[in-house]
């Protein structure tokens, strides 16, 4: 396919530019990506160096280093995965294009990025303003929600039932949150 029939199809297939609806589907694959990976990575993070460390200095430190690389690593891996996507549908080598196969790279970084980064700050606050155990309990309690509203929110616009995409988020969370928090007990520090 050449660049001239990209484009054309590609415009044929965007929602309406002046709808915030048409964005937030044209963009839900960088939200959910960013998103859920960051808001499950960094509460993971923050929950198991809380219960290693007891420091909420050094779970701030830990959860923020993990927000900003997980940020910055997803907002590039769009950029190159989009990109290397798009440069395959215009040599023909894709097979059937997907609509990721138009995005553009830039955006598609660019949104990853932003919602990763709102992500990281939902388990993250808790511990900026709260004692360690009260902030875990917030952490993890804003995070549920998080995860449980984004996924209720998917579920509605792919027209699945959105109580189970819900329930679907907040497991995947779950199991991380788990697995961070029995290596934080296998490899607690004395205060």
């Amino acid at each position: 396919m050449h660049h001239a029939g990209v484009k054309s199809w590609s415009l044929a297939r965007e929602e309406p530019r002046g709808t915030p609806s048409g964005s937030v589907r044209r963009d839900l694959r960088e939200i959910i990506l960013g998103a859920q990976d960051n808001l499950i990575n960094v509460l993971a993070t923050v929950i198991g160096v809380a219960i290693g460390s007891g420091s909420t200095k050094i779970v701030a430190l830990a959860g923020l280093a993990s927000g900003i690389a997980e940020a910055v690593s997803m907002g590039g891996v769009l950029y190159t995965s989009t990109s290397a996507e798009r440069n395959l549908c215009r040599r023909g080598d894709g097979g059937a294009p997907s609509a990721a196969a138009f995005k553009d790279p830039v955006r598609a970084a660019i949104v990853t990025f932003v919602s990763a980064s709102v992500a990281a700050a939902i388990p993250l606050a808790p511990f900026a303003v709260l004692p360690i155990r009260w902030a875990m309990l917030a952490a993890t309690v804003l995070s549920v929600a998080a995860l449980f509203s984004l996924g209720g929110y998917t579920g509605g616009v792919t027209g699945r039932r959105w109580w189970r995409d819900g329930v679907q988020f907040v497991a995947v969370g779950s199991l991380a949150a788990l697995a961070s928090a029995l290596v934080g007990v296998a490899l607690k520090t004395p205060a």
